[in-house]
């Protein structure tokens, strides 16, 4: 018996010792094709890009508008509501990125991303109630009555976008002519709005008619300053020397936010004849009384550009 163990133990001596040793290596070999190309990218420790962004905006908001629209001859109860949406299109901007790699495929990277991409959105009809009297002195009820159903035009603006990013990257050779990248972080957000879409209207009484006009108000609503995130992956194709183009496809996500809009005063609503004062702004700010909407900036963006490195 134990001459057949002694005769096993053998052959297996025999037989490890004509393995090649790379067999016996618990990391498979690395391809040569590889080993050149991360040799070559890693004598790149600073990446500096610059890139035109295509971006989406999530935004996804309405807002419920109702107000009580003047009568300026006389006593009055009136009422006037629609309901204007507030969606995210698509806009064109532009970034930069600077990135440092103090190890071979490991860094870090900045981006500043700047855009304004379009708003929209199909609103609901302006519908407007007005009791109305020709005296100030009257009193409820009033005698007469003007009911009109306005058909309203879709919401027409536009986002502003600034984005600040610091992320950790990741740098994958392919090729000595192409790099894959991965990388992710924090995002400082700076966001406002502008648009079309709020109604104003006001009415008054002269020489036995009955007159009215009626505004598209421009508004803004109120910045957001939060921090967020943002993820992407990009690939680098090296046209020549150092010089890389690059295509990046990004997601920035941001906690919705909770703004004031207000109205914006550039003469859009002009003052009724004599002998009725005209108007004033904050009047008409008072009167529309606006509240506040609950908007989410987070967007997507795919980049090309170019991308020195050095």
């Amino acid at each position: 018996m134990k001459k057949q163990w002694f005769a096993i133990l053998l052959v297996s001596v025999v037989f490890m010792a004509n393995t090649p040793q790379i067999l016996l290596s618990q990391t498979p070999p690395v391809p040569a094709s590889v080993e050149r190309a991360s040799a070559y990218w890693s004598r790149f420790k600073f990446e500096i890009g610059t890139a035109v962004s295509f971006q989406k905006s999530l935004v996804d908001s309405s807002y419920f508008h109702q107000y009580s629209p003047p009568f300026l001859s006389g006593a009055y109860e009136s009422q006037a509501n629609q309901t204007i949406k507030i969606g995210g299109k698509d806009g064109w901007g532009f970034n930069v990125g600077f990135a440092y790699f103090p190890l071979t495929n490991f860094g870090i990277q900045l981006l500043v991303d700047y855009a304004k991409p379009k708003l929209s959105g199909n609103n609901t009809d302006y519908d407007v109630l007005l009791n109305y009297a020709m005296s100030f002195e009257a009193n409820p009820p009033y005698p007469n009555t003007f009911e009109y159903t306005y058909g309203w035009p879709d919401t027409a603006g536009y986002l502003t976008e600034i984005c600040l990013s610091l992320n950790g990257l990741v740098r994958l050779p392919i090729s000595r002519k192409l790099a894959f990248g991965l990388s992710g972080g924090l995002t400082y957000f700076h966001v406002d709005s502008l648009q079309t879409g709020l109604a104003y209207s006001y009415y008054w009484y002269e020489d036995g008619w009955f007159w009215g006009r009626t505004f598209d108000v421009k508004c803004k609503i109120g910045a957001t300053e939060k921090l967020g995130l943002n993820i992407g992956a990009e690939l680098s194709w090296v046209l020549f020397s150092n010089m890389c183009f690059v295509l990046d496809a990004r997601y920035f996500a941001c906690p919705s936010s909770t703004l004031p809009m207000d109205i914006i005063d550039e003469g859009l609503v002009t003052p009724p004849p004599p002998p009725y004062e005209e108007i004033a702004f904050n009047e008409i700010r008072a009167t529309m009384n606006l509240k506040e909407i609950t908007i989410n900036p987070s967007f997507y963006r795919i980049n090309l550009g170019l991308k020195y490195l050095f």
